[in-house]
């Protein structure tokens, strides 16, 4: 949030803010099969040290720019491709350590705990990022930001995690294991159903929340201490959706549950179009925060009982492609239509026309015929 309110402060413009999302997430999927070939032949603890110091780093640049008044719209774009290129190598490596780091009968309860930890960090730092920026402005936000990553990326340092186990041969052949690595994802026929299901969402939905959120906060909300309300209440159901998930037993058509939950994911962005008051907003967010936690330790764990470990970080990878590649072109069109059809308008129509078509997808044969192959304990 703390580079939605940098944007608006500097160019005061939610398309320019498009812009800068867009760039970034470009940025991040462009890398991010690199990341998942870097997942898979080095150490993956390693790689996330590396991305948090890049963007320790970015975020520390930010912040001194913001702060003296030099920064520019075109800083702000370069940042933002430099922050999401160094975030494009994290997701692939997060996933596949996991499995290295614990028994496979266990990984449910492991997400869990792994996705609980990073959401109540994120409760935390949205509320503390929106009071800082109201108080001090987005210069401020970006040095506790710069702050916390710096101490994430110590704190991994610091932990003792496997090494890279891929021979130094398979080094010099990136497109046969990426060829490797597409084989294995298409072998997962639920797997490349809920990649596109989750890329028509990121596309229609969470980018243009993420755009226009932010603005519409500023506008009729309270500003950016409403926006950090509304970003803690997803981050808190978040946790709460994802320590429940690793308290059941994970289902045993995962594809059916994970698709359902999309509907009621939509439920921030119906109230944001629908111009809600903040507590129905925040109300709203949570349970669409619920509804992403419980699906995420699902998600996690189905695919790391269905992916051989050695091609992991790739099939990662190739899905995180698939799954976010309409985020950029959703965030560069939101501020457009917003400005042509107005951003409730936007907003809600984006959010019913998704809640429909998940429901509908829910009952696509081949998710329910689909299993996952490995029991997992409680």
């Amino acid at each position: 949030m703390t580079l939605s309110f940098a944007v608006l402060r500097v160019t005061g413009s939610a398309g320019r803010l498009g812009l800068v999302l867009a760039a970034q997430a470009t940025a991040a999927l462009l890398l991010t099969l690199a990341g998942g070939l870097a997942g898979d032949r080095f150490g993956r603890g390693r790689i996330l040290t590396c991305s948090l110091t890049v963007r320790a780093s970015v975020a520390a640049l930010l912040a001194g720019t913001l702060l003296t008044g030099t920064a520019s719209f075109a800083l702000l774009l370069a940042a933002a491709a430099g922050y999401g290129g160094a975030d494009g190598f994290f997701g692939p490596a997060s996933t596949a350590l996991l499995p290295d780091i614990v028994p496979r009968a266990r990984l449910a309860r492991a997400n869990a705990l792994f996705g609980g930890a990073a959401s109540t960090a994120a409760i935390a730092a949205p509320a503390l990022a929106g009071l800082v920026v109201a108080a001090l402005g987005p210069g401020a936000g970006f040095a506790v930001q710069a702050a916390l990553l710096a101490a994430a990326a110590g704190g991994l340092t610091a932990a003792r995690l496997p090494a890279g186990r891929v021979s130094s041969a398979d080094r010099v052949r990136p497109m046969a294991q990426l060829t490797e690595g597409w084989t294995e994802f298409a072998r997962i026929r639920w797997l490349g159903l809920l990649t596109g299901q989750w890329l028509l969402f990121s596309m229609l939905t969470l980018a243009p929340v993420t755009v226009l959120g932010p603005a519409l906060a500023q506008r009729y909300l309270g500003g950016p201490a409403a926006w950090g309300i509304i970003s803690a209440s997803l981050a808190l159901g978040a946790v709460g959706g994802q320590f429940g998930a690793g308290r059941i037993r994970p289902p045993a058509r995962p594809g059916v549950a994970i698709a359902g939950l999309m509907p009621v994911m939509t439920a921030e962005a119906l109230a944001l179009g629908l111009g809600a008051p903040l507590a129905a907003v925040a109300a709203a967010a949570a349970v669409t925060g619920l509804a992403m936690g419980v699906q995420a330790v699902f998600f996690q764990t189905a695919l790391q009982v269905s992916v051989r470990p050695d091609v992991l970080a790739r099939v990662a990878a190739i899905d995180l492609v698939g799954s976010e590649g309409g985020q950029p072109v959703g965030y560069a069109l939101a501020g457009p239509l917003a400005a042509a059809v107005g951003a409730h308008a936007f907003l809600t129509t984006s959010a019913v026309a998704m809640a429909v078509a998940g429901t509908a997808f829910a009952f696509v044969p081949a998710l329910r015929t689909s299993r996952r192959n490995v029991p997992l304990s409680r």
